[in-house]
């Protein structure tokens, strides 16, 4: 890149602004994509900014940026010790694998780490492009524009949420824009702009922009002119929508599940939030019946329960008021639903006083009645326990326990006569290798995961004619989204002759902290959600999530030894989707003492102060550059010391010569190229006095062109050489 001289402050403004756009590109990437650690790209922009800051030459910020490229490495993916052979051993052999990987053609295989080693290439090279822009080209209109059609698309067509991004969006890259042109029209006209000059052109421009937006942002919302387009793009994708008048239904709760399958839009509205300490499934009904297509209730329903607000619940234990402290959760209604949302462990419900809670045993229900009529709330509050399960308890039950339970199953082993024989055949040989009623639905739960099945919320079939849902599913098409996983999961646990039923509601939501510094989650009807819920003897009904991409919450006690190797292990970390594999390497014994040990410490210690190893790293590159920055006034000392030990030649004096120059180009006299050595030694001469570089040179040419090196008085030209030198250390 073309070195351009730019006053430093200017720099650190531009980066700074610059490093607010690269960040609302990291932002969207990390959420949509379930990766974490985005602190440590942030860093790495950082330190790339930094480093232009301080001019450093290439081959010294290119090593320091694959130093903490494989710190990250580390950092993310490997639990062992950084600087063992372990760690380089598994990090070479993660990226060599890839090769074969990428020379099949098969870039779903790619492994993480490599995945994130070209994420970082990318954003080098993004880097690069930036710091070429503002420095050289002066215009970062082109990023900017990027920028703002990269938010729009995603806040459209995704997810994510672009409210604050567009914000921050429009402030900084306008700000960018300005002082760039105000830079530009100064090197056109040739005018260094001084800081009183500088302040009296840019603090208007920050008036105007920072003032306009935040006018803008506190106008009233007047809503959208068009209707969403996503839906009918990708109607138009599908072939739908074009003659026949049918579109793809949108997400969210629906009360009629008698036809499931078909592909659905995504519609990003919230539903409601709820300020709640911890994830939780919201659960809001249960089915018992599949016939084949769908899910109807069809037991004999008993009147519904009345229960004041603030009451225990009938299926809570009275124990809990003694025994156990609450959790509260707060929801607050942006769009109504038939029937009330909860968590798991509910067990009191607060609302208004001037209301009734209704409660349908048999599907789970809650609603509110007041003077007699169904009623609507915008917001309640939840008592909740954690609900635990001891590991070692689930694996003592078996299928001889359900003699022993007062329940009447039969409703929730309700299977239709239709079913194809190979559904049941199916689920009898996942789970007839199992001992515990736990383990075998555990071994449903898995199943699709290690079977390749896919999640698909569009290229999802619908059965047809006497096509049966679960079995179109299982053995034609693997691709599905939760109603298909959870029904599918049913199915086979009744064929197993576990009781088990269907479950509606939504899923945890995004979580983000509130002004009260409490975690509150949006749920929206792209969290409408199904799952599972299993009756396991002794337990009673239990949830279970069968979905690729979701994670059972239920918590469990591991009250027993698990290794490695137990199908039960993953399920010890808690995480709502899958997260980036960590490669662990069990320790060495022989790692309790001396050197490794140490390192073993400092691991752990930087593991849980990273701020530390930040800091520490930045502190050792501006140390690094003060030295390199000064390397004029010790590196004639070192050389003088070098070549007092050596003999005094021919060979010896022409690296002195070179040295001496090279000094004296540090010291500012740069020989061009059309400059002889004598033209040269006089210049440097006409500053130093004296003719101490003449007499060096004609010494060197003579040998150089004249072939005689052989010089009598060797000591008397070192004795000169680090007189020079000396001075142009200054």
């Amino acid at each position: 890149m073309k070195e351009v001289k730019t006053d430093m402050r200017f720099l650190i403004l531009m980066y700074a602004l610059a490093f607010i756009l690269l960040r609302e590109w990291l932002l969207p990437v990390i959420e949509l994509t379930d990766t974490e650690y985005i602190a440590v790209f942030l860093y790495f922009i950082g330190i790339s900014f930094l480093f232009g800051l301080l001019r450093m030459r290439w081959w010294l910020s290119i090593p320091l940026k694959l130093i903490y490229l494989f710190w990250s490495l580390h950092y993310v993916f490997f639990e062992t010790v950084i600087l063992s052979r372990e760690t380089v051993s598994l990090l070479i052999t993660d990226l060599m694998s890839n090769i074969g990987i990428i020379a099949a053609w098969n870039w779903e295989g790619i492994t993480n780490p490599f995945r994130t080693v070209l994420f970082f290439v990318l954003l080098w090279m993004t880097i690069y492009l930036i710091r070429h822009w503002i420095e050289v080209r002066k215009s970062i209109l082109l990023f900017y524009a990027m920028t703002v059609i990269f938010i729009a698309v995603l806040d459209t067509f995704s997810s994510y949420s672009a409210e604050g991004a567009i914000f921050r969006i429009m402030v900084s890259g306008l700000l960018l824009i300005g002082l760039l042109t105000i830079s530009r029209i100064s090197d056109r006209h040739r005018r260094k702009l001084g800081t009183g000059m500088f302040a009296a052109f840019s603090l208007p421009l920050l008036f105007a922009v920072v003032c306009s937006s935040a006018f803008a942002s506190i106008m009233p919302d007047r809503g959208p002119s068009w209707a969403d387009p996503v839906p009918f793009l990708k109607s138009v994708v599908q072939g739908e929508g074009l003659g026949n008048g049918s579109f793809a239904a949108k997400s969210g709760y629906d009360t009629d599940d008698s036809k499931l399958g078909g592909a659905f839009s995504q519609d990003s509205t919230v539903v409601f939030s709820a300020t709640v300490p911890k994830k939780q499934y919201w659960k809001i009904e249960t089915k018992n019946t599949y016939t084949s297509k769908g899910w109807e209730q069809k037991s004999d329903e008993t009147m519904p329960v009345n229960i004041d607000p603030g009451s225990l619940l009938a299926f809570s234990s009275a124990d809990l008021l003694e025994k156990t402290e609450f959790l509260h959760a707060e929801i607050n209604m942006k769009q109504q639903l038939p029937y009330l949302v909860y968590p798991y462990g509910t067990s009191k419900i607060h609302t208004r006083t001037d209301v009734v809670l209704q409660n349908q045993e048999e599907t789970g229900q809650f609603w509110v009645m007041k003077d007699g009529e169904e009623t609507e709330l915008d917001s309640f509050g939840i008592d909740l326990v954690e609900l635990n399960y001891s590991l070692k308890a689930l694996r003592a039950t078996s299928m001889d326990d359900y003699a022993l339970e007062s329940v009447d199953f039969s409703e929730y082993l309700q299977l239709p006569e239709q079913l194809p024989a190979r559904v049941r055949e199916l689920a009898l040989t996942i789970t007839g290798r199992e001992e515990s009623v736990y383990e075998k639905a555990k071994s449903i739960e898995r199943y699709f995961a290690r079977n390749g099945f896919m999640y698909d919320q569009q290229n999802v079939a619908v059965p047809k004619g006497n096509e049966d849902y679960v079995d179109q599913f299982l053995f034609d098409t693997k691709r599905g989204y939760c109603d298909n996983f959870s029904t599918s999961m049913v199915v086979m646990l009744r064929a197993s002759d576990i009781p088990a039923r269907w479950v509606k509601g939504f899923a945890p939501g995004e979580g983000k902290t509130n002004p009260q510094g409490k975690m509150e989650y949006q749920v929206t009807n792209n969290e409408a959600h199904s799952w599972v819920e299993a009756y396991i003897p002794g337990f009673g009904w239990m949830p279970f999530e069968p979905t690729i991409g979701f994670s059972n919450m239920t918590g469990i006690e591991y009250d027993l030894e698990i290794d490695m190797s137990d199908p039960e292990a993953p399920d010890m970390e808690e995480r709502e989707k899958p997260e980036s594999d960590r490669t662990k390497t069990p320790a060495k014994n022989d790692e309790d003492h001396g050197v490794l040990a140490f390192f073993n410490k400092m691991d752990k210690f930087l593991r849980e102060n990273a701020w530390v190893g930040i800091a520490g790293l930045v502190g050792i590159v501006v140390i690094a550059w003060q030295v390199y920055k000064h390397r004029g006034r010790w590196i004639p000392k070192l050389l003088i010391n070098a070549y007092r030990k050596r003999q005094a030649d021919w060979v010896t004096y022409t690296k002195q010569y070179k040295g001496l120059m090279k000094q004296l180009e540090r010291f500012g006299f740069k020989r061009t190229n059309s400059m002889t050595l004598s033209e040269y030694a006089k210049t440097v001469d006409s500053h130093f006095g004296g003719r101490r570089m003449r007499m060096l040179t004609e010494a060197y040419e003579r040998g150089l062109y004249g072939g005689y090196t052989n010089h009598d008085d060797w000591a008397g030209l070192q004795e000169i050489w680090e007189d020079l030198i000396n001075r142009a250390s200054c």
